[in-house]
C-alpha cells in the first residue's frame, strides 16, 4: 500500500478501511506561560505538531478557559510545569445567587473569543492536511469547574457535585440547560472556523466524584448526548475523552454521539481495547501507556516495548484504531516521541 496523508488515514480508519499504518496521536504537556496569548500559543502548538508530525491536533488549550468570562478569579502560572487547571483562587459561583444568575456569555467574546482565533488560526494553517480538535468540557464538568476545585470554600462545602445534585436538583437542572447551550454555541463556533470536530470530556468519569448508574442517567449523561447530538452531523471526527485511571459509567458512555472513544485503556483498572471492542465498532483511541513506555536509557528496548505496543493495539482494535496516550503526556517523554514515529514508519514499510 503507498503512504497515505494524514487525513487519508483519519478518514480510512472511520471507515473501518485498510490503512499504511494507524493513525497516531500524543497530547501535551500544557502550555501554562504561552495559552492565554494568541500569538505566542499558536506558534507554540503549530511547533509541536510539526516537530511529531501526528496525525491529528489535539490542541492542549488553557483548562479553566471556559469559567474566565464568568468572573473566576485564577491566579498566573508561575512556570510552565504550574497546571493551569489549579490555578482558580476564587471560582465563579461561590453561592446559589450566583447559581441562579448563571446566564450564556457570547463565544466571540473575552476568553471564549480568544480560544476562537487560536482554533481559526490552526485551522487555516493545517487546513484539509491535519483535523484540529479543540478542548471542549461537557456541561457536568464545566458546572464543576466554575464552582471550583480542591479545598477553595465553594458552593460545594466540600461535597462532592453529585451530593450538590441530589439536594439542589431544581437550581442543578437549570443550570445544566444554560451550560448545554453555552458549550453548543462553543461547539458551533469552532466549527464554523474549520474545528474538524472535538477533543471532548465528558462528565460523571472520576471515581473520586462517586455517583450511581441511576445518578449518572439522570443527572450527567442527558447533557453530553444533547451536546454531542447537536453537533455531531457537523463534525468530522470527535473523540469522546473518557479521563481517569479508574473510570465509572464507562459502559453508559460507549454509544453517546461521537466517533472514536479514548479512555487510559494501559491503567489496569480500565477496560482493556478489547474488551472494549467487544461492545463498539467505534474508532478505538490508546495502546501506548504515557506514564511508562517511553521511559528508560535504553533506546531500543524503549523502541521495542513502543513497537510491541503498538501491534497489541492493532491487534485488538481492528481497522477502527487510533494509536494514542490515554491523556496529558509528561513534559520529560517529549523528546522520545520521534521513536515512536519511527515505530510507526516501519509499520507503513
Amino acid at each position: 500500500m503507498t503512504n497515505m496523508t494524514k487525513m487519508e488515514r483519519v478518514k480510512a480508519v472511520l471507515a473501518g478501511q485498510p490503512v499504511d499504518r494507524p493513525p497516531f496521536i500524543a497530547w501535551g504537556p500544557h502550555l501554562n506561560l504561552e495559552d492565554k496569548h494568541v500569538g505566542d500559543f499558536t506558534k507554540a502548538v503549530i511547533a509541536y505538531e510539526d516537530q511529531h508530525d501526528f496525525d491529528i491536533l489535539k490542541v492542549m488549550q488553557n483548562g479553566l478557559y471556559n469559567t474566565e468570562d464568568f468572573g473566576a478569579v485564577i491566579d498566573e502560572t508561575r512556570d510552565s510545569n504550574d497546571a493551569c487547571f489549579k490555578k482558580t483562587r476564587i471560582p465563579a459561583i461561590t453561592c446559589l445567587e450566583d447559581l441562579r444568575s448563571l446566564t450564556k456569555k457570547d463565544v466571540h467574546e473575552g476568553a471564549f473569543g480568544r480560544e476562537m482565533e487560536i482554533i481559526k488560526i490552526l485551522c487555516d494553517y493545517y487546513k484539509d492536511k491535519v483535523p484540529v480538535l479543540p478542548t471542549v468540557f461537557g456541561p457536568y464538568r464545566m458546572l464543576g469547574q466554575l464552582m471550583g476545585f480542591g479545598g477553595q470554600r465553594t458552593l460545594l462545602e466540600g461535597n462532592t457535585m453529585m451530593d450538590f445534585a441530589r439536594t439542589h436538583e431544581e437550581d442543578y437542572l437549570r443550570a445544566m440547560d444554560v451550560l448545554t447551550d453555552q458549550v453548543i454555541d462553543l461547539m458551533n463556533g469552532f466549527l464554523d472556523v474549520g474545528a474538524a470536530g472535538f477533543f471532548y470530556c465528558p462528565g460523571g468519569t472520576y471515581s473520586m466524584d462517586p455517583s450511581t448508574d441511576a445518578d449518572y442517567l439522570k443527572y450527567i449523561r442527558p447533557y453530553d448526548e444533547k451536546v454531542l447530538a447537536a453537533v455531531y452531523d457537523r463534525s468530522f471526527f470527535t473523540m469522546l475523552h473518557i479521563c481517569g485511571m479508574d473510570v465509572q459509567h464507562m459502559d453508559h458512555m460507549l454509544d453517546l454521539p461521537a466517533h472514536a472513544i479514548n479512555w487510559e485503556d494501559q491503567s489496569p483498572f480500565n477496560p482493556s481495547i478489547e474488551q472494549v471492542r467487544r461492545k463498539t465498532d467505534k474508532v478505538l483511541m490508546g495502546g501506548i501507556d504515557r506514564n511508562a513506555d517511553f521511559y528508560g536509557g535504553n533506546r531500543d528496548k524503549v523502541k521495542s516495548v513502543i513497537k510491541m505496543k503498538t501491534k497489541e493495539a492493532i491487534r485488538q482494535g481492528g481497522n477502527k484504531l487510533v494509536v494514542s496516550v490515554g491523556c496529558e503526556s509528561p513534559r520529560e517523554i517529549t523528546h522520545r516521541f520521534v521513536v515512536w514515529h519511527e515505530v510507526m514508519d516501519d509499520l507503513a514499510e
